[in-house]
């Protein structure tokens, strides 16, 4: 497994675009920070922001992706935007952006927040231009740290108990923009053969990162989300049309009607056939 070191690209070519983001900040008097995929710091936070140190705190036991909703705890005016490596197409962190204001939010709070978000798509556009220069001159795989697959995790996916990933999804709930985008794509492409490296490509995470995230965020391995979410469907039209079994594991994208059938009485308790024919749920 693969993911991008974005703490190394932020060092490299004698720390340019650390200096960059520090003379900016200065400059425009406002604060600059970078945050990787795990919304935790990857730089300091650049220019004069009164709540720093207290951000600075918190970073140490939580994230920072809270931070806009927040915002006005810290007293702060806040905008952000998505970093990415064009030579992977993915999404690599995001840079933010923030200015100290009035504890009560008015007009000038809004012209704050419009100048912030110019700002912000500005640095992105700098940022990856020059992120861009720097990785075709070192290479990418000066940027890139590989990990060895983890027994523990490939334990923890085999044992996750299937029965109970039905109940689960139904009351499950993330904030994570990646992950919810990542559901969403899911859910409208149940019948397609989808696959770890294909979702994580959509929402622009490496596999390895969007692996973690999404059972940080869902308590569900990726897996296991989605055969449950595949077998939820196939109870439906099992109850509510009358589609073969068969036509059921092609319209879900299975390869082989034995293994929807393994499938379903994994998380069920029940074959297909035999669900059918139960009153009830």
């Amino acid at each position: 497994m693969e993911e991008f070191d974005l703490q190394s690209l932020l060092s490299s070519n004698e720390k340019l675009l650390i200096y960059l983001l520090q003379s900016y900040a200065e400059t425009n008097d406002i604060a600059i920070f970078i945050l990787g995929n795990d919304d935790h710091l990857r730089t300091g936070i650049f220019g004069d922001l009164s709540a720093k140190d207290e951000l600075l705190k918190i970073d140490k036991t939580a994230d920072l992706s809270k931070l806009s909703v927040n915002k006005f705890k810290y007293d702060l005016e806040y905008s952000d935007a998505p970093l990415k490596v064009t030579l992977l197409s993915q999404r690599v962190g995001k840079v933010c952006v923030a200015k100290d204001v009035d504890s009560k939010p008015g007009p000038k709070n809004l012209l704050i927040m419009q100048m912030l978000q110019k700002q912000v798509v500005y640095l992105r556009h700098a940022i990856e231009s020059i992120s861009k220069l720097i990785i075709e001159n070192r290479g990418l795989d000066d940027f890139i740290i590989k990990y060895p697959a983890a027994n523990d995790e490939t334990i923890d996916d085999l044992s996750e108990n299937e029965g109970k990933a039905l109940q689960k999804i139904k009351t499950m709930s993330t904030s994570n923009s990646s992950i919810i985008s990542a559901i969403e794509y899911i859910d409208d492409n149940l019948d397609k053969r989808l696959t770890l490296d294909k979702v994580s490509s959509k929402v622009y995470l490496s596999d390895y990162y969007f692996s973690k995230l999404f059972k940080r965020e869902t308590g569900l391995s990726f897996s296991v989300y989605l055969n449950a979410r595949k077998i939820q469907k196939a109870m439906i039209l099992l109850k509510e049309t009358e589609k073969n079994v068969n036509e059921i594991s092609d319209l879900l994208g299975f390869t082989r009607l034995s293994y929807f059938s393994q499938t379903f009485k994994k998380y069920t308790g029940y074959a297909p056939t035999k669900y059918r024919t139960e009153d009830g749920n």
